[in-house]
């Protein structure tokens, strides 16, 4: 990644706690362009089927940017470096997760650290028209403290956990669509499983519940 690239047409400003994929993915539907697209236009390499490490390719953006990556996409949206890093696992480096930053993976066995994936919140999904938390994405995350529910662990259709793969970057990202392959024959012919997350069901709980102060 050594061209600059040019500034993009169109803003799109992070929401508050916001993941660096779900970002990029509105960013992508904000210009009604493939992901890939996106990610191409910041100059970052197209993932392969093997050998992704071995060009610097981590298995999930969102762990960690390299300065040049962050300033890329700093140069290219009009984001400062410090909020794009936030974005990333890398924010909660040594605090709430350990990151081997050379090889740009969590260790499942320090702290609070999940090698991928994400909980999720159907009615933030909701109201924030499908962007995602960063703080999902963390072991100790298990209920969202605003809507007073438990977070879904999975997707009740394919009975998949949501980001472990990276998204198709051939199509423009839908929101809140589970992007994981089909579950079964007859489901969607394109975009995998295809399941409106905003419809998945857990379980409330009272406003002062242990588990909400807990969260806390």
């Amino acid at each position: 990644m050594t061209a600059v690239p040019r500034t993009l047409p169109l803003r799109l400003t992070p929401i508050p706690g916001e993941a660096l994929d779900s970002w990029l993915e509105a960013l992508a539907r904000r210009m009604n362009t493939p992901l890939g697209g996106v990610l191409s236009h910041f100059g970052f390499p197209s993932r392969g089927r093997s050998g992704n490490h071995l060009r610097d390719i981590p298995p999930d953006w969102t762990i960690a940017l390299r300065d040049h990556e962050t300033a890329a996409i700093a140069h290219a949206t009009g984001v400062a470096p410090a909020v794009i890093t936030a974005m990333t696992l890398a924010f909660y480096d040594q605090r709430a997760l350990s990151i081997d930053l050379e090889r740009r993976h969590v260790n499942r066995r320090v702290l609070w650290g999940r090698g991928r994936g994400s909980r999720f919140c159907p009615d933030c999904l909701t109201t924030s028209g499908g962007r995602w938390q960063l703080a999902w994405r963390l072991g100790w995350a298990f209920a969202c403290t605003l809507h007073h529910r438990l977070l879904a662990d999975n997707c009740p259709n394919c009975d998949q956990v949501q980001r472990e793969r990276p998204r198709s970057g051939k199509a423009v990202p839908p929101p809140s669509i589970c992007g994981n392959l089909r579950a079964h024959p007859d489901g969607p012919p394109t975009g995998g499983c295809g399941f409106d997350l905003t419809q998945t069901r857990t379980l409330q709980l009272p406003a002062r519940h242990p588990a909400l102060k807990a969260q806390q």
